[in-house]
């Protein structure tokens, strides 16, 4: 390939478009050229590799943008937000941002959300988008969670795809127009798997050990989201969120704050969930006297595990985490790289330049090489 990260890159939206020409094309130069074979010895043996990439399949685009595509319309820097442009992370924000520094010192950080949707996801993380779209009309912001490439399948477009609601209720400063979404293009990157850290997680500790961090810089999601019920509620994460919240009455509140403390020491009283370990982490929580609204935030959007899959025991290891996770950098547990989860692949490419290694875009591996006696 032509880019860092492989299946876990980040693209600008021109680069995008290319990405997606590229595998809607599929143009696999089938080039047998037999020179490596020449030079494998007689007590080897050679394993040739597949030519062809099958991770990602069956690409499609849909665009839900007004369709007015000039012809000379470029992507350019930054330009002057109009009502209607896309705002994306603004030029404080990125000044505010910051490396992590020692396991020690805090992160400075800029804002993100997310909003966590109702899926009954098997990838728990695919269930969570960076929304740095915030201005702009909601239809453009819906993430598509089944899909192999969360935020992307909504924002771009081949020139005949016809819009897909066009709605005349909508305020016409809320739309955006495809020609906005391509002058805008470097002001935003797209993810193909959009992924968050946990800020106690082991990549997080991997990157602070092997000094990566410093080639990256990070920002804090300030706020989780849920979809419920046809509204977006925000979902209490630390203590002071849940005694600021709203939506929640007193009792719930102190329902919300007993769990969550049971849960942070859950294995020291096994007597307490030993007897419900055979069932299903959504059927525990009814068990424990929560109302509805509480089952579905702990569910969703704090364990975030599946409804049908995970045990009591899942669900109580991935809550008591992202509990352990609050706090070290900011108001929730997750920490997103500035310039999108491709940074990462890159990070570990300069650190591995700077000890002399070399890293080659574009160059396929043909075979591995076996040796016939050992067969390593």
């Amino acid at each position: 390939r032509s880019y860092y990260g492989g299946n876990w890159a980040s693209f600008s939206f021109s680069g995008l478009l290319s990405w997606l020409k590229e595998h809607q094309e599929n143009s696999d130069i089938v080039n047998e050229c037999p020179l490596w074979q020449e030079k494998i010895l007689e007590n080897e043996d050679a394993i040739a590799l597949s030519r062809k990439d099958k991770t990602i399949q069956h690409v499609e685009v849909f665009c839900y943008a007004s369709q007015d595509l000039h012809e000379d319309v470029e992507e350019a820097g930054a330009l002057q937000k109009n009502h209607a442009s896309v705002t994306s992370a603004n030029s404080t924000e990125a000044a505010d941002s910051a490396c992590l520094p020692t396991e020690d010192q805090s992160l400075s950080t800029a804002s993100c959300e997310i909003p966590t949707e109702h899926t009954p996801s098997s990838d728990p993380e695919g269930a969570l988008e960076v929304n740095d779209f915030e201005a702009t009309g909601e239809k453009e912001n819906h993430c598509d969670d089944k899909s192999s490439m969360p935020s992307t399948s909504e924002k771009e477009t081949s020139e005949n795809v016809p819009m897909a609601e066009e709605t005349a209720e909508q305020p016409k400063k809320n739309r955006i127009t495809y020609s906005q979404i391509i002058k805008e293009g470097r002001r935003f990157n797209i993810d193909l798997v959009s992924k968050l850290l946990y800020s106690r997680g082991l990549l997080i500790d991997l990157l602070i050990k092997s000094n990566v961090s410093r080639y990256a810089e990070f920002k804090n999601i300030t706020r989780i989201l849920a979809f419920r019920e046809g509204r977006v509620e925000q979902v209490p994460c630390s203590r002071a969120d849940v005694f600021n919240s709203k939506q929640l009455t007193m009792v719930e509140k102190r329902m919300l704050m007993k769990f969550l403390t049971f849960c942070m020491e859950y294995e020291e009283h096994p007597d307490e969930y030993k007897a419900y370990e055979e069932i299903t982490f959504s059927e525990y929580l009814k068990t424990q006297k929560l109302t509805p609204n509480l089952q579905y935030f702990v569910l969703h959007s704090i364990a975030m595990t599946s409804e049908t899959a995970s045990s009591t025991i899942d669900g109580l290891r991935a809550t008591k985490n992202f509990l352990h996770c609050l706090g070290r950098y900011g108001n929730t547990p997750f920490l997103f790289p500035l310039y999108g989860q491709g940074e990462l692949p890159q990070c570990f490419c300069r650190m591995c330049a700077v000890f002399g290694g070399i890293y080659c875009l574009r160059h396929l591996v043909q075979c591995l090489v076996v040796d016939k006696e050992s067969g390593k």
